[in-house]
């Protein structure tokens, strides 16, 4: 039986009930308005039940945001360019797909791309870009990253201070160990690996890439990456 028949036939007892003066048909109706009443109730928390279960299966199915952390860069004397990838991403709507900058950061955020959320971020740029004419581009399988540079010409030779520092910090140190120049890399990546927080970690780990694959030409620094153990 349906609510609106239920809550009818409540009004229908209420009516008789004040009609009728016999005890024995008044307790008949009492007892039929009270059984229509308790229907009332079951079927308001079945529907109640009902939503709370949907709401708990809408929130199960919550997507989480996954963070990027590989991405290329290049330069012009005007911009700064990333090149981030990302496979299906051009299916992407243009509100889905947004940058947030700063003069020293950005943050990319991807929304429901094959169910999931991506993004990231990058902070402490070597130097001051132009927010408002920054801007962003949907490839296919990739999104570039337009960086303004706030001093057109300027040459980048890192993307990041902390990529700076690092390298500040091996070449002062391997000058200080011409003997075992490689040793001293490691140890430097290590101190800074260890002290720094999730962002530098990462930071380090790519420079460490980078500057690997830049100098292997022939002979590998055998076990350097793995002093750090499992990034």
């Amino acid at each position: 039986m349906s609510m609106e028949q239920l809550k009818s036939d409540v009004a229908e007892f209420a009516a008789l009930l004040e009609q009728t003066k016999s005890a024995r048909i008044k307790g008949v109706l009492t007892t039929g308005k009270a059984e229509a009443e308790r229907e009332i109730v079951n079927l308001e928390m079945k529907a109640r039940l009902a939503a709370e279960r949907q709401s708990s299966s809408s929130s199960d199915t919550k997507r989480y945001l996954h963070e990027l952390t590989d991405y290329g860069w290049d330069q012009s004397a005007k911009f700064v360019k990333l090149f981030i990838t990302l496979n299906g991403v051009q299916g992407c709507t243009e509100e889905s797909v947004t940058v947030n900058y700063t003069e020293t950061s950005l943050q990319l955020h991807v929304c429901d791309l094959s169910g999931k959320d991506f993004g990231l971020s990058v902070n402490n740029l070597l130097h001051a870009i132009d927010v408002d004419k920054s801007y962003r581009k949907i490839k296919t399988d990739m999104v570039a990253i337009y960086l303004k540079k706030a001093e057109e010409g300027v040459n980048w030779d890192v993307l990041t201070s902390i990529q700076k520092r690092l390298k500040q910090k091996q070449d002062t140190e391997m000058s200080k160990d011409t003997e075992n120049p490689e040793s001293a890399l490691v140890n430097i990546m290590k101190k800074m690996y260890n002290d720094g927080d999730s962002k530098t970690k990462q930071m380090i780990a790519k420079a460490w890439t980078e500057s690997q694959e830049k100098s292997r030409m022939g002979k590998e620094i055998g076990g350097g990456l793995d002093a750090f153990g499992d990034l």
